[in-house]
């Protein structure tokens, strides 16, 4: 809901509570998370963004203060403020809370209109603050405030923009360095802390690739969160024109543009970065990639993979019947967002850009991502289309269950060699009955498949056999 009020987060343990409030302030314009308990709100707090806090004191297991307690000792008033619910109007409780960090309370039962007053006063303190963090850049009536920082700052721990007289990182509440902040200016990302568009600030560093970096962004004029990845052109492949680049991206955003399948990350706008580079601005994804995921826990369970990856496939699906082509999904371009009660929501990055990318800065050469290449891509044929998606995908779920590719070898030519003419791969056999893996050999048959020919013949089919063993799956995992 990118043009809501705020988005506020309402922990009560009653259900009739949280559902007469979700719906008042929903009506109000705002949009509305609910949490069952304490517990259950520091984690979607930890999950999630969120503009405002509205918590009830008292609660079974947690109680509102201790809940509080912990919000404090990461985020300060003015990052997220906490407004509490009490049942009645208890002074001792009230004075403790608002000692422990409570920008505000109110009493239960009290008339609406004086509890929407006092979240949409604490909404706008927030958002003032956050204007002076940014260094004073804002956009009011349409014109952007002339304060410029001359001097830009960072956390080294987690790359997020600063103030020089910032006593502790707005992000990670580091304490600053008794030599200071580190500068910008000498850094790899020096962009952070600037504005690009004339509305969007670079308020955190994420990751920089060998064609793009990624950074979060701060929409100054409707106060949501995006991520801004500034594509450059200054290191173009021979014979490659940055103007085509541009051209090529735009055509292909307009078509990204009529996708509505929430699995594939929105580009929301484009802009100019002088003085030759270009930013897309992108949904920001609450999670990780499931590249960093495999890295830390090694691998998924069958079920939980196929899961994932039937999620995929129905963004994928629904770009294809558009006629657009992914040409590079891996672990490393699917993220991964925990829902609050349970469970996974994939996201799919890159959609469309990804093969101008390659294009842009290894013309020529080949572009693919090795590991998880179809024969056809390989090959730099030109039966390249939604079944080399297929094929990718099928990868990425073998590497999702077994915990590596479905092809490893000492140099990428003999990875490249394995795809284009080495058997399938099996999960399950003689070495490992385990009946679960027998059912994603079978998917996997036809995903891996070296002829296109021999592949699902589109995403919706495999879709319809992942639900046809999803609850067999579960049986087994169950038994």
């Amino acid at each position: 809901m990118s043009d809501s009020k705020g988005h506020i987060l309402v922990v009560d343990d009653s259900e009739m509570n949280r559902e007469v409030l979700s719906q008042r302030l929903e009506a109000k314009g705002f949009e509305v998370s609910v949490a069952i308990d304490g517990a259950h709100a520091l984690e979607m707090i930890a999950e999630n963004h969120y503009d405002l806090i509205l918590l009830d004191i008292v609660m079974p297991r947690m109680s509102g203060v201790e809940v509080l307690t912990e919000i404090r000792s990461k985020q300060a008033l003015t990052d997220l403020p906490v407004i509490m619910q009490t049942a009645k109007s208890d002074s001792a409780t009230v004075v403790q809370t608002l000692k422990l960090g409570a920008n505000d309370y109110v009493i239960k039962g009290m008339e609406f209109d004086v509890l929407l007053a006092r979240l949409e006063t604490h909404l706008n303190i927030q958002q003032r603050a956050r204007i002076s963090r940014t260094g004073g850049f804002s956009r009011l009536s349409g014109s952007e405030t002339t304060r410029q920082r001359s001097h830009r700052f960072y956390c080294a721990h987690c790359k997020s923009s600063l103030l020089q007289d910032d006593l502790s990182c707005t992000g990670c509440r580091v304490e600053r360095p008794v030599s200071g902040w580190d500068e910008v200016a000498n850094s790899e990302f020096p962009l952070l802390g600037s504005i690009i568009g004339g509305r969007y600030f670079l308020s955190r560093f994420i990751n920089k690739g060998s064609a793009a970096s990624v950074y979060k962004a701060r929409d100054l004029d409707l106060n949501r969160e995006y991520a801004a990845k500034v594509v450059h052109l200054n290191n173009l492949a021979e014979g490659v024109i940055a103007q085509d680049i541009r051209e090529r991206t735009r055509r292909e955003v307009e078509v990204i543009s009529k996708l509505s399948n929430p699995h594939v990350v929105k580009i929301n706008d484009v802009v100019e970065v002088p003085p030759d580079a270009f930013a897309l601005i992108l949904d920001y994804v609450h999670g990780h990639s499931l590249e960093k995921i495999l890295g830390r826990i090694g691998k998924l369970a069958a079920i939980k993979a196929l899961d994932i990856t039937r999620q995929v496939a129905q963004g994928l699906h629904e770009a294809h019947q558009l006629g657009v082509v992914h040409c590079d999904v891996k672990p490393e371009n699917i993220m991964v967002e925990k829902l609050p009660v349970r469970g996974y929501f994939a996201h799919i990055l890159d959609f469309g850009i990804a093969e101008i990318l390659d294009y842009a800065h290894v013309k020529g050469q080949y572009a693919g991502t090795p590991l998880y290449s179809a024969p056809e891509q390989i090959r730099d044929d030109l039966s390249v289309d939604h079944r080399t998606d297929i094929y990718a995908l099928g990868a990425t779920l073998y590497h999702l269950v077994k915990g590596e590719p479905p092809y490893l070898a000492s140099n990428t030519v003999e990875v490249l060699r394995m795809h284009l003419s080495a058997p399938i791969p099996r999960l399950g056999g003689p070495g490992n009955p385990d009946s679960r893996l027998d059912l994603i050999d079978e998917i996997l048959a036809k995903m891996l498949a070296k002829d296109p020919e021999d592949r699902f013949d589109s995403l919706s089919e495999f879709i319809e056999y992942a639900d046809a063993i999803m609850p067999l799956l579960e049986r087994s995992a169950n038994s």
